[in-house]
């Protein structure tokens, strides 16, 4: 994984997805993170990563993280149209 990549982060609090910005020590900093969540019609991303926090932060650090995973491509697709006005090829 590096720099620029679109990671899955597993930490206690649930799972997001972002572009990877830095790992360091017991730390990891998302560009664009996402929280990922279930609803009726499937999985999707929230407007942010916390309930009460500011909706799209551009970043967020992550501390006792559980694993981080490269994100498969249709999840990494997603997230790109999610945070950009891109449409992507299906």
């Amino acid at each position: 994984m590096e720099k620029g990549d679109v990671v899955s982060v597993v930490a206690v609090s649930g799972e997001y997805v972002g572009i990877l910005d830095k790992i360091e020590n017991d730390t990891v900093i998302l560009q664009k993170p996402r929280m990922v969540i279930q609803t009726q019609e499937g999985m999707g991303f929230a407007r942010g990563i916390a309930v009460t926090g500011e909706e799209n932060p551009e970043e967020v650090l992550f501390s006792n993280v559980v694993f981080v995973v490269p994100t498969n491509d249709a999840v990494a697709k997603a997230h790109t149209e999610a945070t950009t006005n891109i449409q992507l090829v299906k």
